[in-house]
């Protein structure tokens, strides 16, 4: 792992990584770039792919996350492994997400740079495009960041004010915030020998980053305090009752599912005939229980999907924030993920090599329950 920071250019964080990540592009070492970037309107950034240098004017740190980075590089990736080398630029929690589609068989990281960024969290999409400061959002979050003169913390999402782990794990590349002057200069992590044969010949300076290693075990520390307080507080979520309580409002859009880069099943139970009755079955059931909610199936669905998905769950809290009822969905994930994923030792995205808990036999898995 090698150390090298790129300078900023007269504070202009922004303009110093756009212009890096231009050199990438320049060198040919890639074919292309998939990163965030602002559309047209200027009052939102999606992802776009790019091979045009001179098109490329990304803002990575940009606090937003509309869609899953990693669903768009399974989507280009799952049928037939990138020819040419594609670099992409992604938050830690897509990444994470990435790893386990890869395990899933659903994205194929044969010629794909990954490129992670220190996240700073990400706001709702709302609040993003109405910002309410005077400042853009990301202007607002890196000087919260760099001066603590302002509280981001408050236009978070849930997820990302209780994030699982905001630096980049299993990238080539990871461009750093964390443990330098980042009014002066950026990070630029070394991981990999690809990593390495991508940089080589750009204007880096080597540095030893003293500051980086006790940085991020401090964020880390301070992000599993919030997780485990999180945790705590929604503990009572559990019951039929509880749960049809909690869902109450859902309207059986399936927008969660849409949005999770785990839910990648191409046709699922619940968007099938599976459920459709016959008129004498609801009035059948009417006639039983006096009266029951329709839609009929919204519950079975969150359960069933939570069961599906819940030990790949990277808690990026897309799911949450595709719901048009506003239901928090965080409340209810996150304990359920954190409880499934320590009942297995299984921390999702973490490990390329090690397979999810629910693929694997072991023929000694039962023995405490007094199977032989």
């Amino acid at each position: 792992m090698t150390d090298k920071v790129l300078k900023v250019k007269n504070g202009d964080v922004t303009g110093s990584v756009n212009e890096f990540l231009k050199e990438l592009l320049k060198s040919g070492k890639i074919h292309a770039l998939l990163v965030m970037q602002e559309v047209p309107s200027k009052k939102i950034s999606f992802p776009v792919l790019i091979s045009d240098p001179d098109q490329l004017h990304t803002d990575v740190f940009a606090p937003v996350l509309p869609v899953s980075t990693a669903s768009i590089v399974s989507k280009m990736t799952k049928f037939q492994a990138a020819k040419k080398p594609v670099g992409v630029v992604m938050r830690p929690c897509q990444i994470r997400a990435l790893v386990e589609l890869v395990k899933l068989n659903q994205a194929d990281l044969e010629n794909i740079i990954i490129i992670g960024v220190d996240c700073l969290g990400t706001f709702p999409l709302k609040t993003y495009t109405d910002f309410p400061e005077k400042k853009t959002p990301t202007q607002f979050i890196l000087d919260a960041f760099r001066n603590k003169s302002e509280n981001a913390e408050k236009y978070l999402r849930s997820a990302c004010f209780v994030c699982k782990d905001s630096v980049p794990v299993n990238a080539d590349i990871v461009i750093g915030l964390y443990g330098v002057d980042v009014g002066k200069e950026i990070l630029v992590e070394v991981c990999t020998d690809v990593g390495k044969k991508l940089v080589d010949g750009i204007k880096l300076d080597s540095k030893n980053v003293k500051d980086r290693e006790s940085a991020v075990k401090a964020v880390r520390k301070d992000k599993t305090k919030k997780r485990d307080d999180f945790v705590k507080n929604n503990d009572s979520l559990k019951g039929i009752k509880a749960l049809s309580e909690f869902f109450d409002k859902c309207v059986n859009c399936h927008n969660c599912m849409n949005a999770c880069p785990i839910c990648y099943c191409k046709e699922c139970l619940f968007d099938s005939c599976v459920f459709d009755a016959e008129a004498y079955k609801y009035l059948r059931k009417a006639e039983s229980k006096g009266l029951f909610k329709m839609p009929d199936d919204s519950l079975l669905f969150h359960i069933t999907r939570m069961n599906h998905m819940i030990l790949s769950c990277v808690e990026c809290g897309l799911c949450e924030q595709a719901c048009p009822s506003d239901i928090p969905l965080m409340d209810v994930f996150i304990p359920a993920a954190e409880s499934a994923q320590k009942e297995f030792d299984y921390y999702p995205g973490k490990n390329l090599e090690e397979k999810i808990p629910m693929v694997v036999y072991r023929e000694d898995e039962y023995v405490e329950v007094g199977e032989k």
